[in-house]
Order: structure tokens, then sequence, then C-alpha cells
């Protein structure tokens, strides 16, 4: 086990930049339709989780440095019975110049079922280096476990809190908190130790630049009771707009080797689902252009 004094090599900063600017870790779920892009969107159920119907451009830092790029699409697509399911697809990579180091292309889905208010799956797929990895997370509603699959291997933990997000999931669920200054939330985030409680608390109001110009957020941060932010121990502070429709304009990682943000850069309403254009090479072993 690497002691915290040793400075880790360039390949470990990079697979975790990539592991958390794309927010990886656990969730549970029961299977949901994929490819809703060129159909009707279903309503929108009466409960209102969390804002979904857009397309967020990220800029990805490390140290000060664009190390990366984040898309994060949100939109509403029919269930296995006709249902609406939110559904969030996230897809990150590296720079041009960073993949020259060590190449990084990784996908995240959320599913969520707004009528149950809980998350419902949860899956990563990456390539590092042509090396796939993918991990799916799903729930057994009848015993309330989280199903964990990955390498072939599957394990169970106990759902112990009443509504589960998965982390896509859970920093949506942020849009909704009122923005006032020790505002307070208690929301069951998915780990690979199950459902965690996590006290989100908005710590201070501040102006952030980005390329859609000034934001006027708030500090929004998660605390969960293990102290352990996605797996991983540091802290994160997701920069809240105070105005409609509350995108997150910045989250930032304070972490053992360095700090890292991902910074909005474009926003585009109305988001029909599926992958950008631009992103369905994403995973190819040849890679993309960029």
């Amino acid at each position: 086990m690497e002691s915290r004094t040793q400075r880790p090599s360039r390949p470990i900063r990079l697979r975790a930049w990539i592991s958390i600017a794309a927010l990886i870790v656990t969730c549970h779920g029961v299977g949901a339709s994929e490819g809703a892009g060129n159909e009707p969107q279903p309503a929108v159920e009466a409960v209102t989780a969390f804002p979904v119907g857009e397309r967020l451009s990220f800029a990805i830092s490390w140290l000060g440095v664009h190390c990366g790029e984040m898309e994060i699409t949100s939109f509403v697509e029919s269930g296995p019975e006709g249902e609406s399911i939110y559904r969030i697809v996230v897809l990150a990579r590296t720079t041009k110049f960073f993949d020259g180091i060590y190449r990084v292309r990784s996908r995240l889905d959320s599913y969520f079922d707004p009528r149950r208010v809980t998350s419902i799956r949860y899956d990563e797929n990456s390539v590092e280096k042509k090396k796939r990895k993918s991990e799916v997370w799903l729930v057994d509603l009848e015993t309330m476990e989280l199903v964990r699959t990955k390498n072939g291997e599957e394990t169970r933990s106990p759902v112990e809190v009443e509504r589960a997000y998965d982390p896509l999931a859970f920093i949506y669920r942020l849009r909704t908190m009122k923005t006032e200054v020790g505002t307070e939330n208690v929301l069951g985030l998915m780990t690979s130790k199950g459902a965690v409680e996590t006290v989100a608390r908005v710590r201070e109001h501040k102006t952030i630049k980005t390329k859609m110009g000034k934001c006027d957020a708030a500090a929004v941060v998660p605390e969960p009771r293990d102290k352990m932010m996605f797996s991983k121990s540091g802290s994160m502070v997701v920069w809240i707009d105070r105005q409609e429709p509350h995108r997150p304009c910045k989250i930032e990682f304070d972490l053992s080797f360095g700090k890292l943000s991902a910074t909005l850069s474009s926003a585009d309403d109305g988001a029909e689902g599926g992958v950008p254009t631009e992103w369905e090479t994403w995973g190819d072993s040849g890679g993309d252009s960029r």
C-alpha cells in the first residue's frame, strides 16, 4: 500500500482524475430501455426529483492544467412498462495532449425512478490504454440489497436508507436545495459499501467565472458520515448557480494528489437523450481524433 507521503505516478493520477471527474461510485437498479433519443419523450411524473432535459459541457483541469472534457446529458425515457425513467449520461475523456500520456475514455449511466424517488441502476464503462473496464450496480427491490457485478463477480450489500442516489443523481438532487447559507439536506449516497447517509450543506456564496460568464453560486459541500467522498479520501464542493435552473457551474475536488475541477463551458436545453454524435466512438480501441 502506498504511503501518504509517496508521490503517486502520473498514470495513477490520471486514472484518479477520470474516476473522480466522471463521478465514479456505485448505485442500484433494474433494467431500463436504452436508445430513446429518436422516440417521443414520455411525460414527467408529478414528482420532480431534479431537473432533466439538458446537455452540459465541462472543462476538466488538474492543478490548473486543462486535461480533459466531460459532458452530462439528462433526459426522460420510457421504462420496460412504459413508465418514465430519468436518465443521466456522463462521457469524459482526456485531451489530445494527455492521450499521449495516458488515454482515458469513460461513460457513466444513471437510471432514476421519479415515482419511487430513488436510483434504480448505475453503470460504469471505461477504456484506459485500450483496456476496457465495466461495472454494473442494480438493486434487488425485494431484498433491498445493492447488487454489484464487477469482473463477473457479484457482491451484495444492504440498502438501509429510504431513498438512495447514485453519484450522478446525487449531484442533480443538490440542484433542488435552497441556496441560503446554512441549508442542509440529508441524502442516501450509493457507495461500494452500501448506501451512506450524506449531509449536504450550503457553506457560502461566491461568484464563479465560467466560459458562459459569471455565475452567482452557492457552495454545496457533501459530507458522508464515513468521511469518504466517492470512495476516496478528500473533499468536494459543488458550486450551484443560485438562478434557475440551478446548474452546477463548477465542481471542485481537493485530494491528496492535488486539486481537480470541472468548470461549466456550455449548456444546451432540450436534450432528447442518447449519446452526442461526436462521442459515438468514445470507447473504440482506435479512439477518436480529439
